[in-house]
C-alpha cells in the first residue's frame, strides 16, 4: 500500500468586494497552508487565471493541470496540483457538467458553467496510481447539482476504464470538491450510491462504487462544517467532500481550521485533507 495525502480547497475567486479579505491579502496564507500540510495532491476550486498563476509561483514543488471553465480557458477553474518529488501526472483533461460535456457549456439551469478536471497520477518510485477528479457544483440550482452528480457517476468510470491495466483493473478513484450540498442531500446520495438513477432513468448499478471519506475514516479531525465568513465558522455546512472508490483506504479525514497571521481564515471555505492508502 502507498500512502497519499489529498487536499481539497475552495480558495474563493478574486472578488474586489472582499475588501480586507481580497485575494492579494490571502494568497500567501493559502500557499503557506498548502506547503505546511504538504499534500501529495492539492485540488483547488474557484481560482481565476491570475490566481492560478499566483498559486503556481508559490507552490513550486507542484505540477499543475487544469483550465478555466470559459471558452479559451478563462474563468474559474478546478486545477489539480501534484507534488512532483513523489507523483507525476500521466494524463489529464477537463469536461463540463452539462448535456454537452466535451465543450464549454452551461448545464441544465446552472448559474454558471461548471467543470470537472481529472488527473491520473502515478508514483514516481512505484506502481501506485490514482485517478483524481476535482469539481465544483453550482451554488444556485438544485437541478444542476443532481444532474452533475449523475453525470459524474457515468463519466468517471469511463475515464477510469480507459486506464485499465493488463489484468483489467482500473485505477483507484478519489473525487473531491465543493459540491455545494451537505451529506445526505440528493446529489451526495447519488454519488455514494444511495441514489443510483442515471439521467435517462436507468440504474447505474455498481458501475461506480463510492463512499464518503469523512464517514469512512478511521480518524476524524476538525469541525463538522467547511464554510466560513473569513472570521467565524458557519455551522452545519460541510459542503466540501472527498469521495473514494473501494480500492482506497481512508486512514484519516480532517477539516483544517488554520488561520492566517491576521487571525482570519484564508478563504470562505476550510480546506479538507484526506490521508489515503492505495
Amino acid at each position: 500500500m502507498t500512502g497519499i495525502r489529498v487536499l481539497s480547497y475552495n480558495v474563493r475567486y478574486a472578488n474586489r468586494g472582499d475588501h480586507h479579505d481580497a485575494w492579494h491579502d490571502r494568497r500567501d496564507a493559502v500557499a503557506r497552508l498548502v506547503r505546511f500540510h504538504r499534500p501529495d495532491v492539492a485540488a483547488f476550486q474557484e481560482p481565476l487565471p491570475k490566481q492560478r498563476e499566483d498559486l503556481r509561483e508559490r507552490l513550486l514543488a507542484y505540477e499543475f493541470v487544469g483550465r478555466g471553465r470559459e471558452a479559451g480557458g478563462e474563468g474559474e477553474g478546478c486545477p489539480i496540483a501534484v507534488r512532483s518529488e513523489r507523483w507525476e501526472i500521466a494524463d489529464s483533461d477537463t469536461f463540463w457538467l452539462s448535456e454537452i460535456p466535451d465543450e464549454p457549456s452551461t448545464g441544465w439551469d446552472a448559474s454558471h458553467p461548471r467543470i470537472a478536471t481529472w488527473a491520473r497520477v502515478q508514483a514516481v518510485d512505484g506502481d501506485a496510481e490514482l485517478l483524481v477528479v476535482n469539481t465544483h457544483f453550482d451554488h444556485v440550482s438544485a437541478h444542476a447539482r443532481r444532474e452533475s452528480a449523475r453525470l459524474l457517476r457515468e463519466r468517471v468510470p469511463e475515464i477510469a476504464a480507459a486506464d485499465e491495466d493488463d489484468a483489467g483493473e482500473t485505477p483507484p478513484v478519489v473525487l473531491v470538491g465543493d459540491l455545494n450540498c451537505t451529506p445526505g442531500s440528493e446529489p451526495h446520495r447519488i454519488l455514494v450510491g444511495d441514489e443510483s438513477v442515471a439521467r435517462d432513468g436507468a440504474t447505474t448499478g455498481d458501475a461506480l462504487a463510492l463512499r464518503d471519506a469523512a464517514a469512512d475514516a478511521d480518524l476524524r479531525h476538525g469541525p463538522e462544517t467547511s464554510l466560513t465568513d473569513f472570521s467565524r465558522l458557519i455551522d452545519g455546512r460541510r459542503i466540501d467532500h472527498a469521495i473514494v472508490s473501494p480500492a482506497v483506504s481512508v486512514d484519516a479525514f480532517a477539516t483544517l481550521t488554520d488561520r492566517d497571521d491576521r487571525g482570519r481564515y484564508p478563504s470562505d471555505h476550510l480546506p479538507i485533507l484526506a490521508r489515503l492508502s492505495v
